[in-house]
């Protein structure tokens, strides 16, 4: 590991959304809110926006100190060139506001988005209020108490993520407390997945994993949260598990999250096990799978092991010529002419010769030509 941190991509998690303004200013078109506290201020903007003449949901905004690491607006939408592709280093965004959308007929907050500040974006027509500088606990409780307020799933969602990215010791308590206290369902699964990211604290996630009275999406983020964790031991903890556990869509969420692990050759070791010895058929897929996915030498020759292995049912064989399929051509093409030529079994040779031919490789052509010659 390098001393460089890593920058974390918040694009699976919430709609990134960028703001109006290069370098961001209250603008004309944001109505400034003065108050005491933060919830002072989103209380006198609620009143405001009801006494307009027009009554329509309104965006009520503010700025928070956010955590290292996290990139928000990574996809320049704007730009010709790789429109929606992120840049193999997204930059980190240290200039950060959560909006919410309030919806004054439900009286309720209906959306939330994470702006990059430096950024453009569109309201959407809607009148947006301006909250100024939050501190980041009386942010964390502002949020905290949206979700308690029966948050409409997505918006808890939303929200339990936009707590995750905030900076201080304070994020940690706040993700454990939703994490074990919380009635709202997805608040919990939420707080899962993120709780690996701001915690160090593996034991919780594994009790979370090994619990099955839990409800089965909760552990299976928990594993997930898991196989992201900074903890070394974490792959020992995710093997422990696998053997523990009988919930095939827990085991097959341990399975992906050993494979995402930071501690790469022991995570093959522990794929290439399952592979060669899980008495579960699908499970030795699920390993193989994941294990074609992984680069690297080590994870290669287990896979040209398992084609080989006398141990090794056919279809069990043919998952792992489809995951040396699915590896960089330099691989894959060799191995695969290889098996073409060599393997026993005519099943085994013909899907081969089939990934072969996906590959448009001039390495595979002049193969075929050779086949076809004798």
């Amino acid at each position: 590991m390098t001393n460089c941190r890593p920058i974390l991509s918040i694009a699976i998690v919430l709609t990134i959304c960028t703001l109006t303004a290069q370098s961001f200013q209250v603008q004309q078109d944001f109505i400034d809110v003065k108050g005491p506290t933060l919830s002072a201020r989103m209380e006198s903007a609620i009143k405001a926006a009801r006494s307009r003449p027009q009554i329509m949901p309104f965006w009520m905004g503010y700025s928070f100190n956010v955590r290292p690491g996290v990139s928000i607006g990574a996809y320049d939408r704007q730009s010709k060139k790789g429109a929606g592709i992120p840049a193999a280093a997204p930059p980190e965004t240290r200039n950060v506001g959560v909006f919410l959308l309030h919806d004054p007929d439900r009286n309720s907050i209906t959306r939330l988005e994470l702006y990059n500040l430096d950024r453009r974006n569109e309201f959407g027509g809607h009148p947006v209020y301006w909250l100024g500088r939050a501190e980041n606990n009386e942010s964390i409780k502002l949020l905290q108490s949206i979700i308690t307020d029966s948050a409409a799933p997505q918006v808890a969602e939303q929200i339990t993520s936009a707590i995750a990215l905030h900076d201080g010791t304070d994020t940690i308590l706040a993700i454990k407390e939703l994490l074990l206290g919380s009635s709202n369902q997805k608040a919990r699964t939420t707080a899962a997945f993120w709780y690996g990211q701001v915690s160090t604290d593996t034991s919780l996630l594994a009790q979370l994993v090994r619990n099955d009275k839990e409800y089965t999406e909760l552990r299976k983020q928990a594993a997930f949260s898991l196989g992201v964790s900074k903890d070394k031991n974490s792959l020992n903890t995710l093997q422990d598990l696998y053997n523990a556990v009988a919930n095939r869509e827990v085991k097959e969420q341990i399975i992906f999250a050993a494979s995402i692990n930071e501690a790469k050759d022991q995570s093959i070791d522990f794929l290439l096990k399952i592979a060669q010895a899980e008495p579960d058929r699908e499970m030795r897929k699920r390993a193989l799978f994941w294990l074609g996915q992984k680069a690297g030498e080590k994870s290669l020759q287990g896979l040209r092991a398992v084609t080989t292995s006398s141990d090794a049912d056919a279809d069990v064989q043919t998952q792992a010529v489809f995951a040396i399929s699915q590896r960089p051509a330099n691989e894959a093409v060799p191995a695969l002419i290889n098996l073409a030529k060599i393997h026993p079994n005519p099943e085994i040779r013909k899907q081969a010769i089939f990934w072969l031919s996906q590959t448009g490789d001039e390495r595979a052509l002049e193969f075929f030509k050779q086949l076809l010659a004798k």
